[in-house]
């Protein structure tokens, strides 16, 4: 086991940590320790460089972002803004207004359920088609008369 000086290891130990090589290489403190110059090519290659976590502020941006494409409104604002301020467009629509257009469309959609036929309360909606009779066919499915044929 080797020992290192205390100023060396501070220094090499504090670099360790601020160039996040555990969680960008996966290297140990002393991997680092015994081969510096080899893990800081390795840092430098473009295969070592991990992409970083996101400041909290960027965080926050993103899930903003997140949000508007799962309810749908990414469309509207990209439509009705040419700003690329996130704050900007957060603050151009409201969520009531949201709410309430799902209200106007559940109304919609039970006003046109409302007007179909109704039986015990259930609605139906009643068949277009007539029963084709094909008559003394081969193919149809009338037992008796295909019984009384064979002699049964």
């Amino acid at each position: 086991m080797r020992t290192y000086s205390d100023e060396h290891l501070e220094y090499y130990a504090d670099r360790f940590v601020q160039q996040r090589f555990s969680w960008r290489l996966g290297i140990t403190l002393p991997h680092y320790l015994a081969n510096v110059e080899r893990c800081e090519q390795l840092l430098m290659q473009p295969c070592g460089l991990a992409p970083e976590p996101l400041l909290p502020a960027q965080q926050k941006a993103m899930l903003k972002i997140w949000q508007r494409w799962d309810t749908g409104l990414a469309a509207e604002t990209e439509q009705s803004s040419d700003s690329d301020d996130i704050e900007a467009q957060a603050t151009s629509w409201d969520w009531r207004d949201l709410i309430e257009q799902w209200r106007d469309e559940v109304a919609q959609s039970e006003r046109e359920v409302c007007q179909l036929s109704q039986r015990n309360g259930a609605a139906f909606e009643p068949m277009r088609h007539h029963r084709h009779n094909r008559g003394v066919s081969r193919s149809t499915s009338n037992f008796e008369r295909k019984q009384a044929r064979k002699g049964a």
